[in-house]
């Protein structure tokens, strides 16, 4: 396995150097297109997130494997535990792809890519792009790789990776008045909770190709 990652971190130019934590601005849509002509056939696919200024903050390779999607990222970011999706990106009205201004509100970025993917209709917890949050280091650096069987690198080419300011509660949020449970008190908060576990502004989004 570890042979097997390093083959892809060396092929894609995906791993970021841990010691400097400079992400590599790779792989061109060129190269991952190349590697799959037919949409319905793709074994791999790939994104780089960038922040609302532009710059790389992650990248993420989805691989096809027999256990499932071969899911490998490195990241730069801010120190903590970070909500990290796949989201639909099938909404025309608002916009396409990773769209931000930096010069509007924090909340507004990237509401382009829409919510999360998520074709079985559940909640957060179950969607489909749910993913396990990331953690990034005292240093700022991230990098994992897990296995999924909710989607397969064809279904989410086209659709966007995100990476949330926040951490994700994954809908684990229990609700009643026994005295180990949470007395509901924001219907926002709940709603919110439900929608995409709370997981704050979205800060680093990329289209996978």
């Amino acid at each position: 396995m570890v042979r097997h990652l390093r083959s892809i971190c060396g092929s894609l130019i995906l791993c970021c150097a841990m010691a400097t934590g400079a992400c590599v601005d790779q792989p061109a849509a060129e190269e991952t297109a190349s590697t799959q002509q037919d949409s319905d056939s793709v074994s791999v696919v790939s994104a780089v997130l960038r922040d609302a200024n532009g710059a790389a903050v992650a990248t993420v390779l989805f691989t096809a494997t027999r256990g499932g999607t071969l899911v490998t990222v490195a990241a730069r970011s801010t120190a903590g535990i970070h909500g990290f999706h796949v989201h639909a990106n099938d909404n025309p009205a608002n916009g396409d792809g990773c769209i931000a201004d930096p010069a509007q509100p924090a909340n507004t970025h990237f509401v382009s890519a829409d919510g999360h993917y998520n074709p079985g209709a559940g909640t957060h917890g179950a969607h489909a792009g749910d993913m396990p949050p990331l953690f990034v280091s005292a240093g700022g650096n991230a990098a994992t790789s897990f296995v999924t069987d909710r989607f397969t690198p064809a279904a989410v080419k086209g659709r966007a990776a995100m990476l949330h300011a926040g951490n994700d509660n994954l809908g684990n949020i229990p609700l009643g008045v026994a005295a180990n449970q949470y007395t509901a008190n924001a219907a926002d908060a709940i709603t919110l909770t439900a929608n995409t576990g709370n997981a704050g502004n979205r800060i680093g989004c990329g289209v996978i190709n």
